[in-house]
């Protein structure tokens, strides 16, 4: 298993755009991905989910995956957390 904390970038946070990038990008990946905050956990390939974080830029979310493409999965979500843009 492995974890990262991530800051959320952009303007808005992690909105409905946001949110969708984040989990169809995790649904591309085999391992199990959890990701955590504002005392949250959700299932990251879930996008109701992921938008019930209410992540507002500045956020720090947990993330966590395990399985056999974890340290891709948790850099590819890591990325996509940091770089929330306006849309």
């Amino acid at each position: 298993m492995v974890e990262a904390s991530v800051q959320v970038g952009g303007q808005w946070g992690l909105n409905g755009h946001g949110s969708a990038r984040l989990a169809v990008s995790a649904a591309r990946f085999a391992s199990d991905i959890v990701c955590m905050a504002n005392g949250r956990s959700v299932n990251a390939k879930d996008v109701m989910s992921v938008i019930s974080l209410r992540a507002r830029a500045g956020t720090l979310v947990r993330i966590l995956a395990a399985g056999p493409d974890e340290l891709m999965a948790l850099q590819a979500l890591s990325d996509i957390l940091r770089t929330q843009d306006p849309s």
